[in-house]
């Protein structure tokens, strides 16, 4: 079985498009439009957890900070889902994860990163 978390949102234009429109017309779905959706989400991100998701808590870390998607599972697993903010925590992250790979290499001898495809 997989279990993603999938992240969709709405297109930006949408927003317009309902201000626009105060009747509510657009939002019929016996309009036909879109195969009887009137706006259809976009996909922004998928995440395999891997295990079923008992909960799920949209939160700050710290006070004041950027928000977290903290997630539970029915196995007692937990993580975090957080945003890179600047391009100097991607870089962080990267090399942490370089040296922690240095450190303690894959238990199965296969070498994960030959998988990995960059955008």
């Amino acid at each position: 079985m997989m279990f993603p978390v999938i992240l969709c949102r709405l297109p930006s234009q949408t927003s317009d498009e309902i201000e626009e429109d105060p009747t509510g017309s657009k939002m019929r779905v016996e309009q036909g439009y879109l195969n009887g959706a009137p706006h259809k989400l976009e996909d922004v991100s998928n995440f395999h957890v891997g295990d079923a998701i008992n909960t799920l808590l949209r939160t700050s870390l710290v006070p004041g900070g950027t928000e977290a998607l903290i997630y539970t599972t029915i196995m007692g697993g937990m993580g975090a889902l957080l945003p890179f903010m600047t391009r100097e925590d991607v870089d962080f992250f990267t090399h942490l994860e370089m040296h922690m790979r240095q450190e303690n290499p894959p238990l199965c001898g296969r070498d994960h990163l030959s998988y990995i495809v960059l955008l």
